[in-house]
């Protein structure tokens, strides 16, 4: 690599440091403000031996850094700055850029907010069949807005991701969707909707066509681990359907549908998971391509040998069945997060 590659690299994060530096300065200014930090490192290996006609083979490796700071008050408004960086082992260092985190965060009584771009590892629990887990690695933070509202018996929650701002040759692109669940006694309903916006750039290519994809589940479902020694017992099914409109090629949406079916089940850190779909095949742009195929089952099996709130790992093995093939797939996930608050008055001191 020649100094010059390595200098574009790191001018935009010096240039972000000395943003940092002056962010700090700001909310210091604050009285009765605290000063949070975090730093953390997630490692993924994702081997995927494909060998279906939807399904592309592919293996996924690497790490990501993360890195905010940043200043709550009352512990309901919070602001955050920060980077994250992804590198991919076998790859060069600045084949994914660095990308800022940058948000502001609401948490008051029932009520979740966020403007700006922020984590979206436990703010979303959308089914692989709408929004697959690749965005976990190489997408992590939501650009936009979310809005979240959580009751004893259940929660709802709205977004809106930004995903490609227009220019001249890249195409406006955004995702929004609404989820949620709803709890009675042992049973619970829950919902998921996902629709992606996919527009011209500002110089239109030829043959392009403005494209709205997306879908939706309803899923009624059993919380049986209250009645077993399982940590987790749930089984659920329902219906999936994607929505696909491509503007001036079609009238309306393709509307296919189907049967979707999940169980799961784990103890000490060890489970297992099935899903099962019958149906129409589907296009979900954000999704997993598996689901094009007319059925499909997955069976997961996992060791997840700590779960705590900040050190996170899981072993995982799948088979998936789908055209008369059966496919495999492994996935390590390791995360670890180191972070401090303390309070801004005359003097500091640990919280």
């Amino acid at each position: 690599m020649q100094d010059d590659d390595v200098y574009l690299i790191f001018r935009p994060i010096m240039r972000f440091i000395g943003f940092i530096i002056l962010f700090i300065g700001i909310i210091t200014q604050v009285h009765g403000q605290e000063l949070e930090w975090l730093f953390g490192v997630d490692g993924f290996l994702d081997n995927r031996e494909y060998y279906n006609t939807v399904q592309i083979p592919q293996t996924m490796f690497g790490s990501r850094m993360r890195f905010e700071i940043g200043g709550n008050y009352d512990q309901i408004h919070r602001l955050r700055a920060g980077l994250h960086y992804i590198y991919e082992f076998g790859g060069e260092p600045d084949a994914i850029k660095p990308l800022p985190t940058l948000y502001y965060q609401l948490d008051y009584q029932s009520f979740l907010f966020y403007l700006g771009a922020f984590p979206r590892r436990d703010l979303l629990d959308y089914p692989l069949a709408i929004l697959t887990d690749t965005l976990n690695y190489y997408r992590p933070n939501i650009e936009g807005s979310y809005l979240g509202y959580r009751w004893d018996w259940g929660y709802q929650n709205i977004f809106i991701d930004w995903t490609s701002r227009q220019t001249d040759t890249d195409f406006e692109r955004f995702m929004f969707g609404f989820s949620g669940r709803i709890n009675y006694s042992f049973m619970f309903l829950s919902h998921h909707f996902l629709m992606g916006h996919f527009a011209r750039p500002r110089i239109t290519p030829p043959g392009f066509h403005l494209r709205d994809n997306g879908g939706f589940d309803l899923i009624l479902g059993a919380d049986l681990s209250g009645f077993t020694f399982f940590d987790t017992l749930t089984v659920s099914a329902g219906a999936l359907v994607s929505l696909d409109r491509i503007r001036n090629v079609y009238e309306g949406y393709e509307t296919p549908a189907g049967f979707l079916a999940n169980m799961l089940m784990s103890y000490r850190g060890i489970g297992l998971q099935g899903t099962y779909y019958r149906g129409q095949g589907h296009e979900f742009l954000y999704g997993d391509s598996f689901y094009k195929a007319r059925g499909y089952g997955r069976l997961d099996l996992f060791w997840q040998p700590f779960k705590k709130h900040n050190i996170r790992g899981k072993i995982e093995f799948s088979v998936h069945f789908i055209e008369q093939t059966i496919d495999y797939s492994q996935q390590i996930l390791v995360s670890i997060d180191i972070g401090n608050t303390k309070s801004l008055g005359n003097n500091l001191k640990s919280k």
